[in-house]
């Protein structure tokens, strides 16, 4: 392990940012309500790009265009992370992903997961999708999500299977550290292998994450559960995990890529000590040959 990589996991798990601090739920959705209702949209100011907003949406769905554009075929739908309305904090990603790959990226701000249904956000991402599939080749665009995001990347697949018949899949899917829960307790078990190793989130945090999720969510499509996503005629998916707790989706993911008749299409990267979200922030060798790589199969599509 390079020396930067195990400082930076040294200090967080000497200080555990989060871990064990979701504990009461009513303080965490005033804390989330708060953040929601303090939203204020704006444009970046880093000038090696071009932005504008997609016109005809419920909510804001920034364009990205790199001055210096080289995949002038692709385009890339980038799905932030959390449960909260945190898109500023993660645009500056989005930015310099765009910059790194020379590609239109698509940054929508969606509905948060602590805010409406979300039945109701994969449906807001998979409309922004068809959108970009109205001025891009399908086989053209890659859909990228982080953390949550990243389980939002996924399921628009499923939502295109259940919802959306006749609307093309998209060519490629990279997903950082996505989200999701156990329908069990043998899944749960996949979870606590990878606790100890964590340095962010604890079995008490995910629980509580989960209940912060409007009500209903049990009913319907379970768009939570990883173990019921229909991934049938997916395009080439890459998820990448650190040693973290989200690293027991791997198993889920797998198995019902499987069960989809889409078992080769799927392929999982869980790189030892590292931590949660790493693979989208290119700073550590290890962080840099995942974030590397992504840009190799969006350049190769």
């Amino acid at each position: 392990m390079s020396i930067s990589g195990n400082l930076a996991m040294g200090l967080l798990r000497a200080f555990h940012p989060g871990k064990g601090s979701f504990s009461d739920l009513g303080k965490l959705k005033e804390k989330a309500r708060r953040e929601n209702e303090g939203f204020r949209f704006s444009f970046p100011k880093n000038r090696r790009a071009e932005y504008r907003l997609l016109p005809g949406t419920q909510r804001e769905c920034l364009i990205i265009d790199p001055v210096k554009r080289k995949n002038t075929d692709k385009a890339i739908l980038y799905i932030y992370g959390g449960v909260t309305n945190n898109w500023k904090l993660q645009r500056p990603m989005a930015v310099n992903f765009a910059l790194r790959t020379g590609t239109e990226v698509w940054y929508p701000v969606y509905p948060a997961m602590s805010e409406v249904p979300v039945g109701q956000t994969v449906r807001y991402l998979t409309e922004i999708y068809r959108r970009m599939t109205e001025t891009h080749d399908p086989a053209k665009i890659v859909i990228c999500g982080v953390s949550m995001g990243g389980m939002f990347a996924l399921q628009i697949i499923h939502a295109v299977n259940r919802f959306c018949p006749g609307l093309p899949m998209p060519g490629l899917v990279l997903a950082h550290s996505p989200g999701g829960w156990p329908e069990d307790e043998e899944g749960w078990d996949l979870y606590r292998a990878y606790e100890k190793r964590d340095p962010m989130f604890s079995e008490g945090d995910l629980r509580m994450t989960l209940n912060m999720t409007p009500a209903g969510e049990s009913s319907g499509d379970r768009w939570l559960y990883p173990a019921q996503g229909d991934f049938r005629n997916a395009p080439p998916t890459y998820l990448y995990y650190g040693e973290e707790m989200l690293a027991g989706n791997a198993t889920l993911y797998q198995k019902a890529y499987a069960e989809s008749g889409a078992g080769d299409r799927i392929r999982i990267r869980i790189t030892k000590n590292m931590m949660h979200g790493y693979s989208c922030l290119p700073v550590f060798p290890e962080s840099r040959r995942s974030y590397s790589e992504t840009i190799r199969l969006i350049e190769s599509l």
